[in-house]
């Protein structure tokens, strides 16, 4: 039986991610259950949203080119400081702590860690279907296009990453624990894409098994860095180098234009390299590796009602 001291010590890395409220009136109570606190932070990102997607987004795009551009750009970069912020305020206001997830020491060297993964499993498949005379390079585009596509997948792997890791995984696992969590998150990640363009059943669920790799990083560090630099990367350097297609989306913006063929099993086809049975496997044994290294670190969380058991035992 794990004794109260063992129990600390083995939940010692995700106990700083939990709530620090202590409200004694009922309702404030209710507030605080992880599951009701998924829906509670939404709030905070809702009016920056709306005003955003209708007003800001807009102008943006009436205004001329090369001014567009620059626009974009700093308006990409402002949103991650905002998104950041209010995630923060959320912490630091309804779960009266600070945002540790957030926490800057290391940040550069997790973020390139991810983006060394990422790069390196698609790398690594444009390499195979390139030998295998499944790829061709038909035409390239201009440096624009890469910078563009920085921007884009930029912003949108941290709001994936926010939405799916630190708040819907984070706050579900403080409730039913890591594995559960994880089963849970990935489904719903990978069934979540089953209304992109050129989507299938396979693919939705090839995308709920990889996912596991976009999960293990934060279960492995409880931070944001290295599954931001792992999904981001994973999307510029899938879409905006080789021109494969994201997810099924094929109009985001790329530097290469490619000519893909050969069977779906390997290359994903009109869905991505998501799909291929090759990257699905690596993708596993990547994200169970990082999984592994965080059990070893203690840095796994049984269910509150285990961790309520082990603390009266």
């Amino acid at each position: 039986m794990v004794g109260k001291t063992s129990l600390e010590q083995t939940h010692a890395g995700c106990q700083q991610l939990f709530t620090q409220a202590q409200p004694s009136a009922k309702f404030w109570k209710l507030l605080q259950f992880p599951l009701i606190r998924i829906l509670l932070v939404g709030l905070f990102f809702l009016p920056f949203l709306a005003f955003h997607n209708t007003i800001v987004a807009d102008l943006i795009v009436a205004a001329p080119e090369p001014k567009r551009s620059f626009l974009h750009y700093g308006d990409s970069i402002l949103s991650v400081v905002v998104i950041l912020l209010l995630y923060a305020l959320y912490v630091r206001w309804v779960e009266k702590r600070k945002a540790v997830e957030l926490s800057g020491e290391g940040a550069i060297a997790e973020l390139g860690v991810g983006w060394l993964i990422s790069s390196g499993i698609v790398v690594g498949m444009v390499v195979l279907m390139w030998m295998a005379g499944y790829y061709k390079i038909a035409d390239t585009g201009s440096g624009k296009a890469l910078v563009d596509a920085i921007f884009v997948f930029g912003i949108g792997a941290l709001v994936q990453v926010l939405l799916f890791r630190l708040i819907i995984f984070r706050l579900l696992e403080e409730f039913v624990g890591t594995w559960v969590a994880l089963v849970s998150v990935s489904a719903t990640f990978g069934f979540a894409h089953l209304g992109n363009e050129n989507a299938t059943v396979w693919a939705a669920v090839a995308l709920a098994a990889a996912d596991v790799i976009m999960i293990a990083p934060f279960v492995l560090t409880r931070r944001l860095w290295m599954a931001w630099g792992l999904h981001w990367s994973w999307n510029f350097m899938q879409d905006g180098v080789f021109g494969m297609p994201n997810s099924g989306i094929t109009e985001l913006p790329s530097w290469i234009v490619a000519a893909i063929g050969g069977p779906h099993w390997l290359t994903g086809g009109r869905f991505g390299i998501e799909a291929s049975v090759i990257v699905v496997i690596v993708s596993l044994a990547v994200g169970l590796l990082m999984l592994k290294i965080a059990i070893e670190r203690d840095q796994i969380l049984s269910p509150v009602w285990r961790r309520r058991r082990s603390q009266t035992a």
